[in-house]
């Protein structure tokens, strides 16, 4: 039989503990995998259906690692290691001589994460901090790609779940690379095996995109095979395409800085361009000067309240970098799309694409790309949804962007 677009090959799918394996490859009929630069982790549920009780063979108590591969033709293999923390949707099928049933899985660091609570002072750098808590707390064997920070700090952390000690040290990080200091800790994949990054947004789009997506009313269908293209935009929603209010609340800022040895105070209202930062695009404002003229000349705008740094605190570098990581926090809650195309298993969290969507009209002949809705784009959250077989095509990816900037070529 000739590969189909959309399809998968050669899926490996197996169940192990210290009582023994179960390879379940051939009972595999699909599958649902959740990455995200949000979360610290990988999700995922694996539908089987088992024809020789094979479920039975194994005593299932909690403590299973399931492998789980999987590929497409002419891209890379997935290769997901997880922890299976539930069995649900047990039912039967065909006269009760076939079982189906869900494995649901994560990340083995998240079940570390139950366990494992950090109590630690730290005097080091952020990155460092978190490296540690990789390594030693979620127990990881995963490699985790680490953007430097500045300055040591001293944080001490008051038994803390990972997560959560992670959470409280991202936002305390300043970058030595990316003037906006958003850090995020997430699982990604590198060449099809997952690995961890402690990194900034602006980082990420920093990168060239790895693919280009085009939307077609025609499905963009191959007429020499007759096939659909994989570069091919299969459907898109805009959840949001600007917010006004956003802009305004991370634009400006007053930012207050009081020296508990000297009693010094100073306040200073700071303003910020949204051309100083990587948005994967142009260097063009988003920020038009009537619109600075009208919303963002106020002479007492929002206070932020920040301790100085001095002899016996480490020199953090926060109160310098809070109006920047504000906002560049608005650039990006002003324009995102959701995309659904056919699955490849180089897409990631964390990755660039580049999509061409037309703008609609009724008139017929040549089209130019919508600038708003095209761009270059960072992938914040993706579904690899692997269906049944009879689906065309059965692998598909649900896509979540975050746009670097709105109007990037407009």
């Amino acid at each position: 039989m000739s590969y189909v677009t959309g399809d998968i090959s050669k899926v490996s799918l197996i169940v192990y503990s210290q009582r023994g394996s179960l390879d379940l490859s051939q009972s595999f009929f699909a599958a649902s995998i959740y990455e995200s630069i949000f979360t610290p982790g990988t999700v995922c549920d694996i539908v089987v259906i088992d024809t020789q009780d094979l479920m039975g063979t194994l005593v299932f108590s909690g403590d299973e690692t399931v492998t789980f591969k999987y590929s497409v033709e002419g891209s890379d293999t997935a290769n997901f290691t997880f922890a299976l923390y539930e069995i649900a949707g047990v039912g039967s099928m065909g006269a009760q001589k076939t079982k189906t049933y869900t494995l649901k899985c994560v990340s083995e660091e998240a079940m570390y994460a139950k366990t494992n609570y950090v109590s630690k002072c730290y005097n080091m750098l952020c990155s460092e901090m978190i490296t540690d808590i990789h390594k030693n707390y979620l127990n990881s064997i995963k490699p985790i790609t680490v953007e430097s920070t500045q300055g040591p700090q001293t944080i001490v952390v008051p038994n803390r779940n990972p997560f959560d000690a992670i959470s409280m040290i991202r936002r305390r990080s300043v970058s030595n690379v990316s003037k906006s200091s958003i850090f995020i800790y997430y699982e990604s994949r590198i060449k099809g095996q997952q690995s961890f990054n402690f990194t900034t947004i602006e980082s990420l789009f920093k990168n060239a995109p790895i693919k280009t997506f085009k939307q077609s009313d025609t499905m963009a269908h191959n007429t020499i095979e007759n096939q659909i293209d994989d570069n091919n935009i299969i459907a898109y929603t805009v959840p949001r395409q600007f917010s006004s209010i956003d802009k305004i609340d991370h634009s400006i800022s007053r930012v207050s800085k009081y020296n508990t040895t000297t009693g010094q105070y100073e306040s200073a209202v700071i303003s910020t361009s949204d051309t100083t930062y990587a948005t994967g695009g142009n260097k063009s404002s988003d920020t038009s000067t009537a619109f600075t003229n009208k919303y963002l000349q106020s002479k007492n705008p929002k206070q932020s309240f920040i301790p100085v740094d001095w002899s016996q605190r480490p020199v953090t570098n926060i109160p310098e970098s809070s109006a920047d990581f504000a906002a560049y926090m608005a650039i990006l809650m002003q324009n995102t799309i959701k995309i659904r195309v056919v699955g490849d298993t180089v897409l990631t969290a964390g990755v660039m694409i580049n999509c061409n969507i037309p703008n609609k009209q009724g008139l017929t002949g040549t089209t130019s790309n919508d600038p708003l809705l095209s761009g270059n784009f960072l992938i914040s959250r993706i579904h690899h949804r692997i269906g049944q077989t009879i689906e065309k095509p059965r692998y598909t990816c649900i896509i979540e962007c975050i746009k670097g900037k709105y109007n990037e070529g407009v």
